[in-house]
């Protein structure tokens, strides 16, 4: 499967939009109820359509032939990542780790030392497999959540 790593383009918005959702509730239906979950679909990345615009994020997107499968955001002006989502139907197979990659070497561009991030419990995997440290609880979106820091 050919994979293209790209800048978001504000006509992806929509799409990333139907990704979040997908993905969130596939991480979360389980563990939260109904409405807790309904309003990460509605609270988390709700801004991306004007990141997508602005110089001061870079929101970068993996997608095959067919569909974006996992998308970053990395706020240039203090080196946050802000998000990192892939496709239920993607993951594990290193669309994020690919994402992820190309927003640290963004961060470095930009003269930042390392990368930091604040994520759910559940995330913590995946975070653990890219070496990043964990640095305090902290919440995340109204739930108990980690912070985290990469040097880059």
């Amino acid at each position: 499967m050919e994979v293209t790593i790209r800048d978001a383009e504000p006509g992806d918005a929509s799409s990333l939009d139907i990704l979040r959702a997908q993905a969130l509730k596939a991480a979360f239906e389980d563990e939260y109820d109904r409405k807790t979950v309904g309003d990460l679909v509605a609270t988390v990345d709700e801004e991306l359509s004007t990141w997508i615009d602005d110089d001061q994020y870079l929101v970068v997107v993996a997608e095959t032939e067919v569909t974006p499968v996992s998308y970053a955001t990395l706020d240039r002006q203090d080196g946050t990542l802000l998000t990192i989502v892939t496709s239920p139907d993607y993951q594990r197979e290193g669309f994020g780790s690919a994402v992820l990659s190309r927003i640290e070497s963004a961060a470095g561009e930009h003269g930042h030392e390392s990368l930091s991030t604040t994520v759910p419990r559940s995330a913590m995997p995946f975070f653990d497999a890219n070496e990043f440290e964990r640095i305090e609880t902290a919440e995340w979106h109204g739930l108990l959540g980690i912070r985290l820091r990469k040097p880059i």
